[in-house]
């Protein structure tokens, strides 16, 4: 197995558990023995649990905005915009999202710990509500249009963790149509 191969199954690993059981309740061991690799092999990639978890933020987040840009339909309109947009989120819930939110869950518990990664997650929030308002912008949306669906998209991510999927879908596109602007 290749260097990078293992350094990809840490992160690999160590985002699972991270996202299932919290961050300072994972502890680098447990990832080491998850992932079957040494602890050599985990300090030659990362400095810390700390390097490996702002890695783990940047990826996601590089994941993320792709599926969006993959989704999201840009020519037909600020109200297909807005539809796409929240089903790319809901699709991204379905399958890298159901246990809420990784960046506020890394902002909660390290919110005055760790202050770069307690950034992390609240720049990944300023750059969702960036890209939404740039979006926007190119159909005249408002900003406060931006925060509507930005309030929407985390709402959902929320509320998946107590509500059935389909319920939470039927409900964001309805929302979604109900705050639309004409064109």
């Amino acid at each position: 197995m290749k260097k990078s191969q293992k350094k990809e199954d840490i992160i690999n690993t160590a985002e699972k558990l991270f996202y299932h059981h919290g961050f300072h309740a994972i502890g680098v061991k447990k990832i080491l023995e998850q992932a079957e690799v040494a602890t050599m092999t985990m300090y030659y990639h990362f400095k810390s649990k700390e390097d490996l978890i702002k890695e783990i933020l940047i990826q996601r987040e590089k994941h993320y905005f792709q599926l969006l840009e993959a989704n999201i339909d840009r020519e037909n309109g600020i109200n297909q915009y807005v539809e796409s947009l929240i089903k790319a989120h809901l699709d991204w819930i379905d399958t890298d999202g159901y246990n809420g939110c990784l960046f506020l869950r890394a902002k909660q518990e390290y919110e005055g710990v760790n202050e770069e990664i307690a950034s992390l997650s609240r720049e990944h929030k300023k750059r969702l509500l960036n890209k939404i308002e740039n979006d926007l912008n190119l159909f005249n949306g408002s900003e406060s249009l931006s925060v509507q669906v930005s309030i929407i998209i985390e709402g959902l991510t929320s509320m998946v963790q107590i509500l059935e999927l389909d319920k939470v879908k039927d409900t964001a596109i309805y929302l979604a149509k109900s705050i639309q602007v004409s064109e």
